[in-house]
């Protein structure tokens, strides 16, 4: 797939793209939840949210727009139309992401006239606009930092913040055919992207190297995606996306989360290339990851190798809608447990993606969520080791009646002759 075109991938069509009809429902949504709730509005402040929401991102994703000086906040009244909060410096680029008409900003400056210093006063000035400055709103208290809520109860002293990011989290566990469609390219785009990695491989390359390849296959299949889509109702995509790999070899690969290093492969070397951590179609995650070794493997590897294939078949039995989300890890455990393993893995046995590389529900004991269509999750039991590992991930689209792989790739480790 490596260098191929993507231009004969069909584009989403007006009914399901990511258009202002779109977002206008998925507000409507978030309304009927605080309705429920019986709160007055919800004061949205984590990027991915704003982004489900609004649209619109960019430099939002750092730290500093959390915070006051450079606060990026939707208020979405309980009814009525929602208004986006901006530093000016992001305004223009806001106007023009975002369906939404209502869009403020606030300056860092001592203000001239007709101008707000600062997130909160111009927060303040939205609020007491739409008569929400008394009663109960909804905030991301897991989400925002201590600091901030501290202002946000002293600026507001007659408001009541309640934990209300289930309103929004509930509608993003289950994806819409618009992020379905957008899903399915991505998993495409991580398999091509592992095949580019797969011809870097060799010895005497350095891990960054082999994912720097990685990244611009990445970089290209999302830009001639989108140049081949103009039409698209999405205002011009950036196919630069952060994001950095997880790339390790031989005496790293027990150390699970670690980027690509400046690590030279050597003759004989296992390689684990993981994927998760790299935005895929339109900013959207995809769990997957798969193993490759500069020589065959020994027969005590090809064991534990085809126990932990074992497992993930096992896992695969018991995801099905209408389950609990935990079944998958507590039979791959059981297995791995019988098998003197499980000491080595070390993380659950997969999680939702989107917008976000670690969403719900999880694939963990004690999420007792129960599995629905719609739903996408990873599957990915796993064991680590210095010198050898076996790391095989997937997205799997819960469906009404199993799943649908979205990574359609061989889950054998790749040995690759020398060159």
């Amino acid at each position: 797939m490596t260098g191929e075109s993507w231009l004969q991938i069909s584009p989403p069509t007006r009914e399901t793209a990511l258009t202002p009809a779109l977002y206008q429902t998925r507000i409507r949504d978030v309304q009927t939840g605080l309705g429920r709730r019986g709160l007055a509005c919800m004061v949205v402040i984590k990027p991915e949210h704003v982004r489900y929401l609004s649209g619109f991102w960019g430099y939002s994703t750092r730290p500093e727009y959390a915070s006051p000086r450079r606060l990026v906040a939707l208020v979405v009244p309980a009814s009525g139309e929602p208004t986006l909060i901006v530093p000016k410096i992001e305004f223009n680029f806001a106007s023009r992401r975002t369906w939404l008409r209502d869009v403020r900003h606030h300056v860092e400056w001592a203000p001239r006239p007709g101008e707000v210093f600062g997130g909160l006063e111009l927060l303040d000035v939205v609020l007491k606009e739409k008569g929400l400055t008394r009663g109960c709103a909804g905030a991301e208290l897991g989400f925002i930092s201590a600091r901030l809520f501290g202002m946000l109860s002293d600026t507001f002293p007659q408001l009541a913040f309640e934990e209300a990011s289930s309103v929004v989290e509930a509608l993003r566990v289950i994806k819409s055919p618009e992020e379905i469609d957008i899903m399915r390219i991505s998993g495409r785009m991580a398999v091509a992207e592992l095949q580019a990695e797969l011809g870097a491989i060799r010895a005497g390359v350095r891990e960054y190297e082999i994912a720097q390849r990685g990244r611009a296959e990445a970089t290209r299949l999302a830009a001639e995606y989108v140049i081949a889509h103009e039409d698209n109702p999405l205002p011009i995509e950036h196919p630069l996306n952060d994001g950095h790999q997880i790339l390790t070899s031989n005496e790293r690969l027990d150390m699970v989360h670690a980027l690509a290093s400046t690590r030279m492969l050597g003759e004989g070397d296992i390689v684990l290339l993981d994927f998760c951590r790299i935005p895929q179609l339109y900013g959207y995650r995809i769990g997957f990851s798969r193993n490759a070794a500069l020589r065959g493997l020994t027969a005590q590897e090809q064991e534990l190798y085809d126990i932990v294939d074992h497992s993930y078949d096992a896992a695969l039995d018991v995801l099905k809608p209408g389950l609990p989300a935990e079944g998958p890890d507590l039979v791959v455990r059981e297995i791995l447990e019988k098998a003197g393993l499980v000491d080595s893995f070390v993380h659950r046995t997969g999680r939702g993606v989107g917008l976000e590389a670690v969403e719900g529900p999880e694939i963990g004991a004690g999420d007792k969520t129960i599995l629905k269509p719609g739903m996408v999750v990873t599957v990915e039991p796993s064991i680590y080791y210095q010198g050898f590992a076996v790391h095989v991930e997937d997205t799997y689209l819960i469906t009404h009646d199993g799943f649908e792989r979205l990574t359609e790739c061989p889950r054998e480790i790749r040995v690759i002759p020398a060159r």
